[in-house]
Formats: structure tokens, sequence, C-alpha cells
């Protein structure tokens, strides 16, 4: 219900000084990241259109995205389990600015840097009130503090456990490079792209201590007729297992997505993807290993070189091991 009631208000805002008038113009799916607070430290495959930026134009794209994650593995709800495998209750805000360059009809770089912040923010009321309001479950939200920052666990290496409660505050992510190489196909119709991605740790404050990573990712695009387009991509990526801060990671991971946009009006495109990865974390008992997000966004072209995305997240299969419930504005600018 949570869903459907976001993506309505969503469609009604973007859509609501749209001429009606069918476009041909694809804007593809919008790179919206899993800032799930574990999944922080980690390089990830966004989607992404495998179509480039023309040569010699520059874009910038500003992005804001406000998640909350809430998890736990524990014999009881609340404060005072006598068996705690993790607990994962907390908010981040990230916003990054990426800058394109075309260099030629089907290269494109890229270079991302992230500004974030972690902490117990302040959604838990809101989301209580919303469960308790349309009776939906509540994850045991209630037995927990509000607005409470709290990540730690048991870990199955023979580690002891594991805690990140102090690691709160904002700092400078990971510096991230990406290289787009279009081999197939053209702009305006069924195409293929490689893309591949650097991070370099530039981490400052709670959001140091990561390794340098790499991924390459293989998207496509394919028309279904005049107002639909679907994309899909493939990849992996690979990073040094840590720990970081007590905390093992997977070092090689699997990332794929699946996106369908539709163009019902000439400004706007509505783009509905879901995006999968394997096994995140390798230490922490019990700590699931599917992670699976559902993205719905709205994208406004707001003039010729000026577009607006509006967009949220929601958990598709297990709240384990993605954010709970996020939301996501940028603009973007060519020139």
């Amino acid at each position: 219900m949570r869903a459907r009631l976001a993506c309505l208000l969503l469609a009604s805002a973007v859509a609501a000084g749209a001429r009606a008038q069918a476009t041909d113009e694809a804007r593809g799916p919008v790179e919206i990241r899993d800032e799930h607070l574990l999944a922080q430290p980690r390089l990830t495959l966004p989607a992404l259109s495998p179509v480039t930026t023309p040569a010699g134009r520059w874009s910038f794209e500003v992005g804001a995205l406000w998640s909350n994650s809430f998890a736990w593995e524990q014999d009881v709800p609340g404060e005072h389990p006598a068996v705690r495998n993790f607990l994962i209750d907390g908010e981040a805000h990230t916003l990054d600015l990426t800058v394109r360059r075309g260099l030629t009809a089907d290269l494109d770089l890229a270079l991302r840097l992230p500004l974030r912040w972690r902490g117990g923010g302040v959604m838990d009321g809101l989301i209580d009130w919303w469960h308790h309001t349309f009776s939906l479950p509540d994850g045991g939200r209630p037995y927990f503090p509000t607005n409470a920052f709290q990540l730690n666990g048991t870990r199955n290496d023979g580690g002891g456990r594991f805690s990140w409660d102090d690691e709160t505050g904002s700092g400078l992510g990971d510096l991230e490079l990406a290289s787009r190489w279009r081999f197939a196909g053209a702009p305006s119709g069924a195409s293929l792209a490689l893309v591949a991605r650097a991070s370099v740790p530039t981490g400052t404050g709670p959001f140091a201590g990561n390794g340098p990573a790499g991924g390459l990712q293989l998207v496509g695009r394919q028309p279904l007729g005049r107002r639909v387009d679907v994309y899909a991509g493939l990849g992996g990526t690979l990073q040094p297992r840590g720990p970081v801060r007590g905390v093992a990671y997977e070092a090689a991971r699997l990332h794929g997505f699946l996106a369908f946009e539709w163009r019902p009006w000439d400004p706007f495109s509505l783009v509905v993807e879901t995006n999968a990865a394997s096994r995140l974390v390798g230490n922490i008992l019990d700590y699931p290993g599917t992670h699976w997000l559902l993205d719905v966004s709205g994208r406004v072209q707001l003039g010729r070189r000026t577009r607006l995305d509006l967009g949220f997240t929601e958990n598709f299969k297990d709240q384990l091991s993605t954010v709970d419930f996020a939301i996501y504005a940028g603009i973007g600018f060519r020139r």
C-alpha cells in the first residue's frame, strides 16, 4: 500500500504540468544506489542507459537520497534480548555530484563524488504512524528507541561482536570513476554498452577505511514501440573484504537490473526498475544474502538542457538486507 500510494503521488506531481502528447525521446532509468547502512562502504552498480553523452558535451547531475534502514535478528524484539545476531536501525542522507564528458559519439567518462551523513534521523515516528494508520506490519519498530542509530551484531567468524554505534556524522564518500562505451546499436534505438567503474578510497569521517574497487557492467536498451523501452544490465564488482570496522564483506558480487520506461506525455517519463545483487556481508550471524529493491521514478524534461528526477525506493523481498524506504530527488544539466 505504501508503494502504491507513493507511486500515485509521484506520477500526479510530475505529470501535473505535462502536455498530453506522446514523445519518442527516451531518458532511461535513474541511477539510484542502495544506501543501506552496511552497503555504503561498497561499490555498487546502478541501473543506467547505454546511451552516451554526445561528443564534446558536458552533463552535470546533483542527486539527493534520503533512506531509512531497519532490520533485526534476535530472540525477542526490543533493547534487552538474550541473543542478538544483528540490529540495524538508522538513516542515511546522500548528496552526490556527477560530471560527465562525451569524448566520442560512443564513449563518455564520468566522475561521481558523494557527500554522506548517517545517524538516528527523524523518520521513525512517521513510519510508525504510517504502519498504524493503514494496519501494516511494523516489523517491531515500536519496541526499539525512536530516531536512534544502532548498528551492531555478532560475528560468525569467531571475532565476537562488532558495533558501528558511534560511527555517525558526515563525510565524503569514495570518489568513483566510470567509462561507458556503446559498442552496438544507435542512440535512438536498440543498443548495448560496456560500463567500467573504479572507486578510490577517499572517504572521510565515518566513511573512511574502504578499499579500492572495480566493476564491469553490460547494459542494453530495447524499444518496445513508440512509448516504451526496456533496459537491462548485468555485471560484477571486486573489492577487498576488509574488514571495515569489524565487518568482512564478500570480495566479489553480482549485480543485475531490469527497467521499463513509459513516456505517456511529452516532457514526462515513468520508470519502474528492479535491482538485485548477491551477498554483501560474509561474517554477520544469519545476515541474509539476497538484496532486491524496487525503484519507481519520474523524469521530467524542464527544457532542452534541464531535467528533474523524483523517485522512491521500496524493499522488494527482505528489508533485512536493503533499505526499508528511500526518497530521491535530482536535477541534471547538459551543455
